[in-house]
């Protein structure tokens, strides 16, 4: 990661170019003549450390923006900063073993209303509050989920509504050789029914897969799958394509979103020749040939215009290892209805940003300041 030098005082102001070609002034694409400018804020620690080296993996921000929640292995606590005061409040302490204990191995930190997270293992799945005691543990692998006979429901891929209601997840494992059919399973957390909906417009997800074998070691590269739920709908998306899918379990409906797109390549389109591989050098070029292709983010919602953005990427690799790679970076808007009103290229920007969020209209990004945890603030002109 780059280390940035703190830039509190200073707006750098970029403005994207005019694209050759592009539509009149009665254009649709809110996006075409967008500027922006963006700052470096960084966090105050107060006497504590706040360990950055799996940068926010483990994070999550509260539905009003307000605060961040970081969960560090390191020494098992959970930093509590306030994104307003730019602070850390608080550090909360957990048990690694025992009946509190949160395990070995986490993958992700999903916030819940009431003053509870989700902390997710590759095994399990389990709800703590902010003094250090775990209310439950999940693992669905073990549930006998009604509708939803004989797949593998991968805990680490879980997600949760925010009233508690429903468990959504992708069912499969990054670990099987053979291609799935993808599906979303929505699964009733009381009555533990479940329904499965098919989504073959992501199936091409699986293609850009490959694995290395070394002994009885495997190594697996996959793209991702991205859940969210706003306004009671389910959205469902992948890296590797602009496709989105809505599911509303109102209407028991699903809806597949697909757009005909000018700056932005649609979808990943060369598939690895072979997805097994025992030389880590040529596994990794190849996984560099997949990340030269359009690479899609998830779906982020700016609640102060009501628009969902997008960004997308494609990595520009170096020819000599004194010289970083960059990255072309597109963004996508879109309505609440998920209509397409914006596409652009940022032309100014070499890399993508870092857990991004939109917080008062402005995007926030993760940035390591000299080992200090702060965040890029974009304002967006358009």
């Amino acid at each position: 990661m780059k280390k940035l030098v703190p830039l509190s005082l200073l707006i750098l102001i970029f403005s994207c170019s005019e694209k050759e070609g592009s539509e009149s002034s009665e254009s649709n694409n809110i996006l075409e003549n967008i500027t922006f400018t963006v700052d470096t804020v960084v966090v105050d620690p107060g006497d504590e450390i706040i360990d950055l080296s799996n940068h926010l993996r483990l994070a999550d921000f509260s539905e009003d923006r307000k605060k961040l929640f970081l969960f560090t292995e390191s020494d098992n606590q959970l930093s509590v900063i306030n994104l307003d005061q730019l602070n850390l409040e608080k550090k909360i302490p957990y048990e690694k073993e025992g009946p509190n204990g949160v395990g070995s191995f986490l993958w992700r930190l999903d916030l819940l209303s009431g003053e509870k997270f989700y902390l997710m293992s590759f095994n399990t799945a389990s709800i703590f509050d902010f003094q250090g005691i775990k209310h439950e543990t999940i693992n669905l692998e073990e549930e006998n989920i009604s509708g939803i006979e004989d797949k593998t429901l991968q805990n680490n891929r879980l997600k949760v509504t925010g009233d508690l209601k429903w468990y959504y997840t992708v069912p499969g494992s990054d670990f099987d050789k053979e291609d799935q059919p993808v599906e979303l399973a929505v699964i009733d957390r009381e009555s533990k029914e479940g329904k499965l909906f098919p989504m073959p417009a992501l199936d091409k997800t699986q293609a850009y897969k490959v694995m290395l074998t070394d002994g009885p070691m495997m190594q697996v590269y996959a793209e991702e799958f991205f859940l969210s739920e706003h306004s009671g709908k389910f959205f469902i998306s992948s890296s590797v394509t602009s496709d989105i899918y809505q599911i509303d379990l109102i209407t028991d409906s699903l809806v597949l979103h697909s757009y005909d797109l000018k700056y932005t390549p649609k979808e990943k389109t060369d598939q690895p020749a072979r997805n097994e591989f025992t030389e880590r050098e040529a596994w990794r070029d190849e996984i560099t040939k997949i990340h030269s292709q359009i690479t899609y983010g998830d779906l982020l919602w700016d609640e102060s215009r009501k628009i969902f953005f997008r960004f997308a990427h494609i990595l520009i690799p170096s020819l000599s290892e004194d010289i970083p790679s960059k990255r072309d970076v597109f963004l996508l808007a879109f309505d609440e209805n998920l209509d397409l009103i914006g596409e652009t290229e940022l032309e100014e920007l070499d890399d993508f940003p870092e857990f991004p969020f939109f917080k008062d209209g402005k995007l926030w990004s993760f940035v390591n300041v000299e080992d200090d945890l702060g965040f890029a603030v974009f304002t967006f002109d358009f």
